[in-house]
């Protein structure tokens, strides 16, 4: 009988399984490391290798691209977190009794984000709204704008984002 040699297994780290990476599947994510902080060293690390992908809102983007300044970038995030839920109409008017317990009530915390985001709204030019809602809270591009025919009409809903932004900026510091 004769002994048949084999190669010696490795378990070499495989690539982490982001998913599908088509060009379909990345539109509009950015990949990143997963990373955490190292308690002696202080810096951050990565021991396994892990990866995901993020996605990147039209803000984002448009930041990143410097369209938008910083304090644009930052009231219109500010304007998205304080929209989330979106009802319709004020959550406060139905509002009967306030707990003073002291605890944290996440129904509070949600209930003070709705009043920002109409107290905010309300600063936003006429103008501007039709704009900010399209990219800020539904987080679609310029380029989908109703009524967009070539690039001068984005250029002019780009212009309207911005300075209805940049008002927000003005009536709420």
């Amino acid at each position: 009988m004769m002994a048949v040699k084999v190669a010696q297994v490795t378990l070499a780290k495989a690539p982490w399984d982001l998913g599908p990476l088509t060009p379909a599947q990345i539109a509009g994510k950015r990949i990143e490391e997963v990373t955490e902080i190292d308690e002696k060293t202080g810096k951050r690390v990565n021991p396994i290798g892990v990866m995901r992908t993020r996605r990147e809102t039209w803000i984002g983007r448009y930041h990143r691209q410097g369209k938008l300044s910083d304090e644009q970038a930052n009231i219109a995030a500010e304007l998205f977190e304080a929209s989330a839920g979106n009802p319709a109409r004020d959550p406060l008017a139905a509002l009967v009794r306030v707990d003073a317990s002291g605890e944290r009530d996440r129904e509070a915390e949600r209930v003070d984000r709705r009043r920002k985001f109409f107290a905010m709204w309300e600063e936003v030019p006429a103008f501007a709204r039709p704009v900010i809602q399209h990219v800020v809270l539904d987080d679609r591009s310029l380029r989908s704008m109703p009524g967009r025919v070539d690039s001068r009409s984005e250029a002019r809903q780009l212009d309207r984002l911005q300075r209805g932004l940049e008002a927000l900026c003005e009536a709420w510091r």
